[in-house]
């Protein structure tokens, strides 16, 4: 296959990128969790998936709004962008990987969090701030280091470029409604062949951009 030498610089990043960051969180989640840490491969792949196809759902539906309410966009992809920017192809490795992170982050918050209806509600509210403020950082600062370029370039620049306070209401909105999805779909025993067609309906979405 002969693609330029950036391309699969970009690709080489992306391989790199789900091991380090799914793994660094397996380290620090299994240290900080209080109760049994356990890993599910079925409920893993359930997670990935998931958030893989609602991410560039979100991505696509809400920048747009964003530009109706505020007159700009609030991300453009620099690397991979499909739909007008909104969406990356890297999400496949990118949402996917979150989704790891997600369901061993999972874990900790409900070892430290008390049973309750507001649980998710406070969950949304963290995640909600740790997506931006840590995994963009570090993910935009892991592919500028790697690839020379931003993975999303945030449009304001109060945090340098890298995300935006003004992404953390959007963020939380997306995750307080991502979890009440995940949650029923793990209420009715979800099976390999739901995670497949998630997985899939996201891939269909990116070759649709």
């Amino acid at each position: 296959m002969n693609l330029d030498p950036h391309v699969w610089r970009i690709l080489g990043a992306g391989i790199l990128f789900v091991a380090v960051f799914p793994g660094t969180s397996f380290i620090v989640n299994r240290r900080w969790c209080r109760g049994i840490f356990s890993v599910v491969p079925r409920e893993v792949a359930l997670l990935a998936a998931l958030v893989f196809l609602l991410a560039i759902l979100f991505e696509a539906s809400l920048n747009p709004l964003y530009v109706v309410v505020f007159g700009d966009k609030l991300w453009v992809y620099r690397l991979f962008p499909l739909h007008d920017g909104n969406v990356s192809a890297l999400a496949v490795v990118a949402w996917t990987s979150y989704g790891v992170h997600l369901y061993f982050l999972n874990q900790t918050l409900d070892s430290r969090i008390a049973a309750g209806p507001h649980r998710n509600l406070i969950k949304a509210a963290l995640i909600g701030c740790e997506a931006p403020l840590l995994w963009e950082v570090l993910g935009n600062g892991f592919f500028l280091l790697t690839v020379g370029e931003f993975y999303a370039y945030y449009l304001p620049g109060d945090i340098f470029h890298f995300t935006s306070l003004r992404v953390i209401p959007v963020y939380m909105l997306c995750i307080y409604t991502g979890l009440h999805v995940h949650g029923y779909l793990r209420r009715r025993a979800a099976d390999w062949w739901l995670t497949a067609g998630l997985f899939a309906a996201g891939i269909a979405f990116l070759g649709a951009g």
